[in-house]
């Protein structure tokens, strides 16, 4: 039972980080480079991006816990 927990936990970070790293990067690229503007590679280094990139490491150690347990 504790495996499934932590597999659900582990998925459910996963999700949301996406998800929000997604939204906070379009809001990143309609920001510094206008709606209509491609962006630049270097968008994924924007500190806003840091807590996402950490919820989902989160959620990758979860699942792998869950792995392991």
């Amino acid at each position: 039972m504790p495996q499934a927990i932590l597999a659900i936990a582990g998925l459910i970070a996963i999700t949301v980080a996406l998800i929000g790293q997604g939204i906070e990067m379009r809001k990143i690229r309609i920001r510094t480079y206008g709606e209509g503007g491609v962006g630049h590679p270097n968008i994924f280094l924007d500190k806003k991006n840091v807590k996402w990139y950490i919820l989902i490491a989160i959620g990758f150690i979860l699942a792998y816990s869950a792995q392991l347990a």
